[in-house]
């Protein structure tokens, strides 16, 4: 097994002179499941692809284990791929599209059984074994092309959204599947989503990028309870996190936010943050999660007054589309459990609601630099 090194690792496509992936810098620990995430052309696939040798490194070095790989070829990395098709061979059956692999590097038959039976066992696919793959399901392809991957016994697994093909209901499984997977087989994994709660209930870490940067790194909890800057905050979370303009307001330590004509009073524990941050008055934006917004239905002292816009309910859990008296927008999200029958009729549109935010739960950001005041100065 390895580990993963990506040592300021840069991509540049010689047809628009721009860097895809730009000083990518991460150590994955052996037998890591680390998942790179982040919308449509961040750059994430590009640099899986560098890893398995698919696409040419323009600056940096990549290590597997203790080598240098960067003019290795693919099939002396010792690492395997699982694309987002399946990429199996239609007119032979699922074994043979399994033993294939370990055909290519002339391994002998007895061995090439056990290992074929032993994947399709571990992946539940044993009674498919002699069926071609149009007679499959697209949850048996899906654990077809893995299990091509697993007989190899690679150092290192590369997974390039796998999923991505497959319904909600297959996709699910398939995220438990792939955990227990794992754990049974212990290798190091690098998987690439943008799918958010792929990443949240696979990864050991998540890196999250954005135009071929990395913008944090860390364990799911981590990155979502404190995102380093607006992009991360924004990306991780559904609903998304409110922004609100407000003001940062340092009185001789004491820290106040500001906005449409309420205070709050930070915490001392983030006080002492922003002090050692060095951070004085200033215009910054609010951030605030959907489940962290308190909807009260009646006024009280330092609430703001909302108007709902819309109301989506979502079976255990309410959306609610709120516009505040400075036209900002604002969703809360609230537990359908926590409502009374009166309490959920007068959650309708058109009605006014009230809404307070927790000082805990709030995190502040430099409209300028777009990092978190209280986080941001962290390493990722």
């Amino acid at each position: 097994m390895a580990s993963v090194t990506l040592e300021h690792v840069k991509k540049v496509y010689d047809n628009n002179y721009e860097e895809s992936v730009h000083d990518f810098d991460l150590e994955i620990k052996d037998k890591e499941f680390i998942v790179l995430i982040g919308p449509s052309g961040c750059g994430k696939s590009t640099t899986l692809r560098m890893i398995a040798g698919l696409e040419t490194v323009s600056d940096g070095i990549i290590k597997i284990g203790d080598r240098i790989v960067n003019d290795l070829e693919p099939k002396e990395r010792d690492v395997a791929m699982v694309f987002q098709n399946y990429a199996l061979y239609p007119n032979i059956t699922v074994y043979d599209n399994l033993a294939y692999p370990l055909k290519m590097r002339k391994m002998g038959n007895n061995e090439i059984h056990k290992r074929v039976t032993r994947v399709a066992d571990i992946l539940g696919i044993s009674a498919a074994l002699g069926r071609i793959p149009k007679e499959l399901s697209g949850g048996e392809k899906q654990r077809v092309a893995i299990g091509r991957v697993i007989v190899r016994e690679p150092a290192v697994f590369l997974m390039d959204e796998p999923l991505c093909n497959l319904d909600v209901t297959l996709r699910n499984r398939m995220r438990i599947e792939l955990m227990e997977l794992h754990k049974r087989i212990d290798t190091t994994f690098i998987y690439v989503t943008h799918d958010q709660t792929e990443a949240m209930t696979l990864g050991d870490r998540i890196v999250v990028m954005n135009d071929g940067n990395i913008m944090q790194v860390g364990t799911p909890q981590e990155v979502f309870d404190t995102p380093h800057n607006l992009f991360t905050a924004g990306f991780l979370g559904y609903p998304k996190m409110n922004f609100l303009r407000a003001n940062l307001i340092n009185d001789e330590g004491s820290y106040t936010v500001s906005l449409q004509g309420i205070k709050i009073q930070l915490s001392d524990e983030q006080c002492l943050a922003l002090i050692d941050n060095n951070v004085k008055t200033q215009e910054i934006i609010l951030g605030i999660r959907p489940e962290h917004v308190t909807a009260l239905f009646e006024e009280q002292e330092n609430s703001i007054e909302c108007l709902i816009r819309l109301n989506e309910m979502m079976g255990s859990e309410l959306h609610l589309h709120l516009t505040a008296k400075n036209s900002e927008n604002i969703i809360v999200r609230l537990p359908t459990i926590d409502l009374t029958k009166e309490q959920r009729a007068q959650l309708s549109y058109g009605n006014k609601v009230h809404i307070t935010f927790h000082p805990n739960a709030l995190h502040l950001f430099d409209p300028t630099t777009e990092k978190n005041l209280i986080y941001g100065n962290e390493e990722k």
